[in-house]
């Protein structure tokens, strides 16, 4: 007689139901101004779920004396009372120089000493650098203002190094979701429209750009226009301003759409930098809406709005857009389940019951939204057993970050254990790769309290054997 042994454990596949519900997950969805917190007495309404806020940093705040970066005031000023009253928010910061009419804008809120037009430091024009002033009353309607000399070879050396210091200070900081490439001309969006004389030319832009380059490699840039030599030859994303109208073709009926140029993304992309087009597969897209008729089109409009979001890979919209207004809710939250990434599990697979220490599992897991993560991830596997205590975490090695819009992979790791028998669930999540960084929620029907994908239930049995005779 032989006595052989055969293992009753058989995969068991399980098929998540996917959800349509709007999830509270970092550095995707809606954007509101968040430079004037302590200015105005409060963050401005919040009425569809915005978690990610806008904020300038005039360079004056910033450098106090030549090298003398007050990083402390910064956080006390700007970002502290954001984030102490909404700790899971996340910050889009850009620093400005020349902030056409700033009193108007509150933007002087917190300037000492008066000169409240100047967004830069006065030690630019004192001795030894002496790079000058240049006053405005209007650039194409924008002001009244200042402009340093942008072109003073001083003031490339004094903003190389502003930027290596911010960079510093914040690269890879998990309270930003983004860095905008600023700092040059009106509201730092590279452009002097108006006032040709005193812009920046193209050696003050090419020096910026490396210098935010080099200064940012783990956080993601942005840039304001698809056009040399502001974005040639690197990733930089895209912050466009006036989202819907300068965003694609004008083949669809949207309010004061103009393609003819390169203040047009689409035109920026087709005809001045075409490597550019694929940048969304490293740096985030953002867009504002500041014209009424624009936001209108959000809703009067939704499906040519919805159709350039997944087009051009948006992650997120604002400051300035219809999520400012309260109401039409279904399809505010329809737009916002169009922006940015979207994890969901197809199906995992995993012996049920298991009856040895290492388990082989697999997942399909697929990015549904419109563009990437922009920051390490991995799937993360908690077991917890029926007293809802997490005693052991499964983690794959692979960077979610790669996972481009509309795409799918399916993950495979044999992991080993050593739980008692009994009953357990396996509770899903996508883990940060920065311990202070949010968890994401997946796009799946029937979480837990903390958000986790409830997956179960799954037996351990090692003594789960068949013992059978064989009279041959």
């Amino acid at each position: 007689m032989l006595l052989s042994a055969m293992s009753i454990s058989l995969a068991e596949v399980f098929t998540p139901q996917p959800s349509d519900d709007v999830l509270d997950n970092p550095h995707r969805g809606f954007m509101l101004w968040g430079s004037s917190v302590l200015a105005d007495g409060g963050l401005p309404d919040n009425h569809h779920g915005a978690n990610i806020y806008h904020v300038y940093l005039p360079w004056r705040m910033i450098e106090t004396a030549d090298q003398v970066f007050a990083w402390s005031q910064i956080e006390q000023t700007y970002i502290n009372p954001i984030l102490n009253t909404l700790p899971e928010s996340t910050l889009v910061l850009r620093i400005v120089a020349d902030y056409p009419d700033g009193p108007g804008s509150g933007m002087n809120a917190h300037y000492t000493g008066g000169d409240d037009d100047r967004d830069y430091p006065i030690f630019l024009e004192q001795p030894p650098l002496n790079i000058a002033r240049n006053a405005y009353t209007s650039c194409n309607g924008d002001g009244p203002g200042i402009a340093p000399d942008w072109n003073n070879p001083a003031f490339q050396t004094q903003a190389t190094e502003l930027v290596s210091a911010f960079g510093a200070h914040f690269d890879g900081d998990p309270r930003i979701t983004a860095v905008q490439v600023g700092l040059l001309g009106l509201w730092g969006e590279w452009h002097q429209s108006g006032c040709a004389d005193i812009a920046p030319n193209n050696a003050i832009k090419n020096a910026m750009k490396l210098a935010y380059n080099n200064a940012f490699t783990l956080t993601p840039l942005q840039t304001r226009y698809a056009r040399e030599p502001d974005v040639s030859n690197v990733n930089f994303g895209f912050h466009e301003d006036y989202f819907p109208s300068f965003t694609g073709p004008c083949i669809y009926d949207l309010p004061q759409c103009d393609d003819s140029g390169d203040w047009n993304l689409e035109y920026g992309f087709a005809n001045r930098v075409p490597a550019a087009r694929n940048n969304w597969q490293v740096s985030p897209i953002s867009g504002e809406s500041p014209l009424h008729s624009q936001q209108n089109a959000w809703l009067t409009d939704e499906a040519d709005v919805t159709t350039l979001i997944n087009d051009y890979h948006f992650s997120f919209l604002g400051p300035a857009g219809q999520h400012e207004n309260s109401g039409q809710v279904a399809a505010m939250q329809r737009l916002a389940n169009q922006l940015g990434y979207r994890f969901q599990v197809n199906h995992l697979s995993i012996n049920n019951p298991i009856t040895s220490n290492s388990s082989l599992v697999q997942v399909s897991l697929s990015n549904v939204g419109s563009a990437p993560i922009y920051f390490k991830y991995q799937l993360a596997i908690d077991w917890v057993d029926a007293a809802n205590n997490t005693l052991l975490t499964w983690e794959f090695a692979d960077d979610l970050s790669q996972l481009l819009a509309a795409e799918s992979n399916t993950l495979q790791h044999t992991f080993n254990h050593q739980l008692a028998a009994g009953e357990y669930s396996l509770r899903l999540y996508l883990k940060p790769g920065h311990p202070t960084a949010r968890t994401i929620v997946l796009a799946n029907q029937h979480h837990d309290a903390t958000g986790r994908l409830i997956i179960g239930p799954i037996t351990i049995n090692l003594s789960d054997l068949i013992f059978a005779d064989d009279f041959e």
